[in-house]
């Protein structure tokens, strides 16, 4: 798995690639606190080119929220396309994090208005 970080404005845009699974689960949760260090508002993170994901990296995705607390802003999750995702629709459902189509629409929802 890569990413990278994009701030737009106070919101982080982190753009996952390749394959989230067990052995770099880890390397979320140290990017998500990164990225909470280096932006104030909300961390969007994009899946739309992440080939696909285990199990346990679909868990990390969710723990990613717990993760930034609730005094730093939530967690957005775009990009799915599709993919059959129950752990993030689940923790969308109970309001842990948010799911949005695709980027754009992510970062309209979350801009300060």
């Amino acid at each position: 798995m890569q990413w990278e970080l994009e701030r737009t404005g106070d919101i982080g845009v982190m753009r996952l690639s390749g394959f989230l699974g067990e052995s770099v689960a880890h390397r979320l949760a140290g990017a998500v606190d990164w990225s909470g260090a280096r932006c104030t508002g909300a961390i969007v993170i994009d899946l739309a080119a992440l080939r696909g994901w285990s199990g346990e990296g679909e868990a990390a995705i969710v723990n990613a929220a717990g993760r930034l607390g609730a005094d730093h802003g939530l967690l957005a999750v775009c990009g799915l396309s599709g993919r059959d995702a129950p752990l993030l629709a689940t923790a969308h459902g109970l309001g842990v994090l948010r799911l949005y189509p695709d980027t754009d629409t992510a970062l309209a929802a979350l801009a300060p208005h």
